[in-house]
């Protein structure tokens, strides 16, 4: 049964995610990715609305100002609360500057991002310890966080 939902702008985004976070909670879950921010929104609220399952959406802040994040959260929640049953829980979360950024993080990894073949080649030579390392980031930690909290609600 799918405990809950990830909704990015990109394919991109979405197989990073997926490498990145615990093999038993890519289990259950759904991903999802749209075609720009627009998409992202209207996709989380119409998952929420129809499937009645926790969402989160994640999107790159295209920024580094932290009161322009603040504001776009702000927005986006504001978007969402229509949609969501009560007791449905969404999350809104930025990625600073952009998700790809998260393989940055990591010193270890020699990564020159140009194109997806080249994430694509990234992804695929991450060790074990470089993707533990990757899972301390924030961003990960929130959504291991949030999608761990919410699995052992519905289970």
């Amino acid at each position: 049964m799918t405990s809950a939902y990830l909704v990015t702008e990109h394919d991109s985004d979405l197989t990073i995610l997926r490498k990145l976070l615990p093999p038993p909670l890519v289990s259950e879950l759904v991903f999802y990715a749209t075609n720009g921010r627009s998409s992202v929104y209207s996709a989380a609220g119409t998952l929420l609305w129809d499937r009645e399952r926790p969402v989160v959406i994640v999107v790159d802040a295209e920024t580094q100002n932290a009161a322009e994040i603040q504001e776009k959260i702000s927005i986006a929640n504001t978007l969402l609360l229509p949609a969501a049953p009560l007791g449905v829980p969404f999350r809104v979360l930025l990625a600073v500057p952009m998700i790809a950024s998260i393989l940055k993080s990591e010193p270890t990894i020699q990564t020159s991002l140009y194109s997806p073949s080249d994430l694509y080649e990234v992804l695929e030579r991450l060790t074990s310890s470089q993707i533990i390392a990757l899972q301390q980031h924030p961003l990960i930690q929130q959504l291991i966080e949030f999608f761990s909290s919410v699995t052992r609600q519905i289970a």
